[in-house]
């Protein structure tokens, strides 16, 4: 199983991942992985008031980027506030 390293990039914040995850599968398992992550990632912060864009950056075992994962989202009120 290879090991990979998935950082977070939340707007201009980095958070590296020092552990990394073991995964088989290859290139496949880590682009879902990165996906899967992005998701996570979106329910456990609050709505934020502002652009928000997300990415997760993979790096190999070797910690040479290899792919990343992008989401960008923005919340807009819209119509009459209750």
């Amino acid at each position: 199983m290879a090991l990979y390293y998935f950082d977070v990039r939340d707007n201009d914040r980095l958070f590296p991942d020092d552990e990394g995850t073991r995964l088989a599968g290859g290139l496949n398992a880590a682009r879902a992985e990165a996906f899967a992550a992005l998701a996570d990632y979106v329910r456990e912060i609050a709505p934020p008031d502002r652009r928000c864009c997300l990415a997760i950056e993979v790096r190999d075992e070797h910690s040479q980027p290899i792919l990343k994962a992008t989401m960008t989202f923005e919340f807009e009120l819209l119509g009459r506030q209750i």
